[in-house]
């Protein structure tokens, strides 16, 4: 009887990690620790969010395809800076890129998104910085196989 039970115990365990370890595979989140920074003034501050928005809309890239089929892009979406109050400006960003490669065992083109998520708040001369990096499921797509 004990025995039965062990091995209900170690088939329901067996399960539940199997299951873990498909979601995992699915997607993924991984938050970026909260941090503050002091400056010398909100505008100071404010130059800093500035200077960030301006890099990540300098990371953006139309999507590139290669003769064998592989892809990338990079994608902004954000509401750019927004002032919520006298002495507070926000700016919350999400970075994607997206890389495709041609699957021949699907016919298929099999592309991976991973993000980088972004929050930084100027409050007054304080910046306070928070985000999270991850994955999400690959998208898969029709694959016509160019002539030789």
């Amino acid at each position: 009887m004990v025995l039965m039970g062990f091995r209900s115990l170690a088939k329901a365990l067996g399960l539940a990690i199997s299951l873990a370890s498909w979601t995992a595979d699915a997607s993924g989140r991984l938050p970026v620790p909260p941090s503050s920074q002091m400056f010398a003034s909100h505008r100071a501050c404010v130059s800093e969010i500035e200077r960030q928005y301006a890099d990540d809309q300098r990371r953006i890239a139309e999507k590139t395809v290669e003769a064998d089929g592989s892809s990338r892009e990079t994608s902004l979406e954000t509401s750019g800076i927004e002032r919520t109050g006298t002495n507070d400006v926000r700016y919350q960003a999400t970075i994607w890129y997206h890389h495709g490669r041609v699957r021949t065992d699907l016919g298929k083109i099999e592309t991976s998104h991973s993000f980088e998520t972004r929050l930084q708040e100027c409050k007054g001369a304080m910046l306070h910085m928070s985000g999270e990096t991850g994955y999400t499921l690959s998208t898969f797509e029709p694959w016509k196989k160019s002539a030789p």
